[in-house]
């Protein structure tokens, strides 16, 4: 009796290993993308997926022009090349040609951004000569109202957070008015590397400042510090120089000679795996670097470098993506995406970091903006615009993408 109880107790055991093996087997053949076929007796056949998410959610997926799910989704498709596209009311659609591998993950992570901009202003008198920070946090910039008296007049700094920012005038720091022997509209700005220091320079006065960012400024702590200017240049040059060699110390050798250090456009993207770069000199680089994920991106890369032209590498891919040329400007990386943005013509553009997806968020039939800022959260761009011929340029912000 015994004898049979162990039996019993055995058989079950494995029964019950034997269940729990073969569904994580399955389980896992089924993650892998291999699913039965029915018009083939039941066979397994190997399938890859497409992963579509969206910002916002809710999005219409469509494969082949056929609507298929809705985002936040995971399809399993026939290995192949598709045409995807991510649309929803009141955005740009996402569209792109992409191929699945077997038993592979295809990433559609679309960012929408809005057809329609609103325009708000932040400031409303007449900005003069403004400066982006650096670390992309701050606009310095002087007042000049039509009434020379205008106790508006002077000095402004306007900073920025991740935290939701309601652009208004209270935005604004004023730090200092004009003084009778100052007028902060005759002189230009240049920011210490560390964002936290302005030298203040003007072609018709020969006083030079140094200001702090993070001290009150008064007339009793601006002192002209023009026998010492060539000292500071010198010093803030060299901290940029190791600032750029020090962003450059992850890239393959191959690369780092073709980078323009001398470019302001240098840059990584919030997770760092992507740089931006301008080439300084035509050249071919290598087939790859490294050997590529089986997930690379298949789409059309760029590795014959010209002069000037903007590129993304890809450290995670080895992939090599052309941006523009010199018919683009102020490009940057918006915050928490694979996006860039930049001024052409008249226009505010957007684009993926593979050079796919360009949209128009913004243009003016005026001169292009000089200031084009992302917020850090990434969700608005600040720009310095005139509205119309006659009005005065102003900072304004224009929302791109919603939560």
């Amino acid at each position: 009796m015994h004898s049979n109880s162990n039996r019993k107790s055995l058989l079950i055991i494995l029964s019950v290993a034997s269940i729990v093996i073969s569904a994580t087997l399955f389980i896992s053949i089924f993650a892998r993308g291999y699913r039965l076929d029915p018009n083939n007796g039941f066979k397994l056949k190997v399938t890859g997926l497409l992963s579509a998410t969206s910002k916002p959610k809710s999005a219409s997926v469509y494969v082949d022009d056929l609507l298929v799910t809705a985002t936040d989704d995971t399809l399993n498709l026939n290995p192949g090349n598709y045409q995807i596209k991510i649309s929803k009311d009141g955005y740009y659609a996402w569209k792109k040609n992409i191929e699945i591998k077997p038993e592979l993950v295809y990433q559609a992570d679309a960012q929408l951004f809005r057809s329609s901009f609103d325009l708000k202003p932040i400031t409303q008198g007449k900005i003069i000569n403004p400066v982006v920070s650096p670390d992309s946090t701050k606009i310095i910039y002087a007042v000049a109202s039509t009434s020379a008296t205008s106790k508006e007049n002077g000095l402004y700094l306007l900073e920025l957070t991740e935290l939701p920012l309601l652009m208004s005038k209270n935005t604004q720091r004023f730090l200092s008015p004009n003084l009778p022997y100052l007028d902060w509209s005759k002189y230009s700005f240049e920011f210490s590397p560390n964002s936290k220091q302005i030298l203040a320079t003007s072609k018709t006065n020969p006083n030079v400042y140094l200001i702090s960012l993070d001290q009150t400024l008064d007339s009793k702590n601006l002192f002209d510090i023009s026998s010492r200017l060539p000292q500071i240049k010198k010093d803030w040059q060299n901290i940029q120089s190791q600032t750029i060699q020090n962003k450059l110390e992850k890239l393959p050798l191959e690369l780092k000679s073709v980078i323009a250090t001398d470019s302001t456009v240098l840059a990584f993207n919030t997770s760092e795996d992507k740089i931006l770069y301008q080439a300084s000199e035509s050249a071919t680089l290598s087939e790859r670097f490294i050997t590529p994920p089986p997930t690379q991106s298949t789409q059309a890369q760029q590795r014959t470098l010209q002069k000037d032209s903007y590129y993304i590498y890809d450290f995670k891919d080895d992939t090599n993506f052309l941006i523009g040329n010199t018919a683009i400007s102020q490009i940057s990386w918006i915050p928490y995406s694979n996006n860039l943005v930049f001024i052409q013509d008249k226009s505010i553009g957007v684009v993926e970091y593979d050079h796919t997806n360009y949209q128009s968020v913004y243009s003016t039939e005026y001169l292009p903006p000089k200031i084009l800022l992302p917020t850090p959260d990434g969700y608005r761009l600040i720009i310095s615009i005139s509205t119309s011929k006659n009005n005065p340029e102003n900072l304004f912000s224009v929302t791109i993408k919603d939560r």
